[in-house]
C-alpha cells in the first residue's frame, strides 16, 4: 500500500454518504465568523479560509455545511430583499441576486438576519466601494469536497426553491424603500 501511495499519490477518500443533514446552525455561523475575521473582510481570502476550515472536518461535515448554506440561500429568496438590491445595483437579475445572497451569508449571522429582516438597512453599503455580487463563496464546499474525493458533493437536501414575499414591479420600489430610493435614484 505504501508503494502504491508513493507511485500514485494519496488515495481519495470515499467515506461519506449522501445526506440531507444540516450542520448545526451555531457551528455554521462560527465558521463564517472565523473566516471573515481571518480574512479581514477580503472576500477572496475568506473563500480560502473557508476551504481550510472545511478541510479540518469530515466529508459529512462538508456536506452538512453545504446543506446549511443552501437552506440559508433558500430562506433569503424573497422579493423584498431582491427589490432592495435591485435599487442599489440599478437592476438585478436571477444570477446577480444569487451572488448577492451568497455574499450576504459570507458577511455573517448578524448581517444576514438583519438584512433579511430589514432590507433597507443595505443603505449603509456603498455600491461604488463594495462588490456585493460575489458568487465564489457558494462553491467552496463543493470545490473542497471534489478536491478531497474526486466526486461531486452529494446532497439529498432540497431547500426553498420558491420565491416568497410581495411580487413588486419597479413602480412599487420607491414606496417600499424610500431611503434607498433617495440614495440611489437612478435604479431604473
Amino acid at each position: 500500500m505504501n508503494l502504491f501511495k508513493k507511485i500514485f499519490g494519496k488515495q481519495k477518500s470515499t467515506d461519506f454518504v449522501a445526506s440531507d443533514a444540516l450542520l448545526e446552525e451555531n457551528k455554521f455561523w462560527e465558521i463564517i465568523a472565523l473566516t471573515l475575521k481571518k480574512s479581514s473582510g477580503d472576500y477572496e481570502l475568506q473563500q480560502e479560509e473557508l476551504a481550510k476550515e472545511l478541510k479540518k472536518g469530515s466529508l459529512q461535515d462538508i456536506i452538512a455545511f453545504d446543506n446549511r448554506f443552501k437552506e440559508l440561500m433558500g430562506n433569503s429568496y424573497n422579493y423584498e430583499l431582491w427589490g432592495a438590491i435591485y435599487i442599489i445595483n440599478g437592476g438585478c437579475g436571477d444570477d446577480s441576486f444569487d451572488y448577492f445572497r451568497s455574499w450576504m451569508i459570507a458577511q455573517g449571522k448578524d448581517f444576514y438576519f438583519q438584512t433579511l429582516e430589514h432590507p433597507e438597512t443595505l443603505i449603509d453599503l456603498n455600491r461604488n466601494s463594495t462588490e456585493i455580487e460575489r458568487e465564489g463563496f457558494s462553491y467552496v464546499a463543493a470545490t473542497v469536497f471534489q478536491e478531497l474525493t474526486d466526486q461531486e458533493i452529494p446532497s439529498l437536501f432540497i431547500g426553498n426553491q420558491e420565491i416568497t414575499g410581495f411580487d413588486w414591479d419597479e413602480d412599487d420600489l420607491a414606496s417600499m424603500f424610500p431611503e434607498l430610493t433617495k440614495k440611489y435614484p437612478d435604479y431604473y
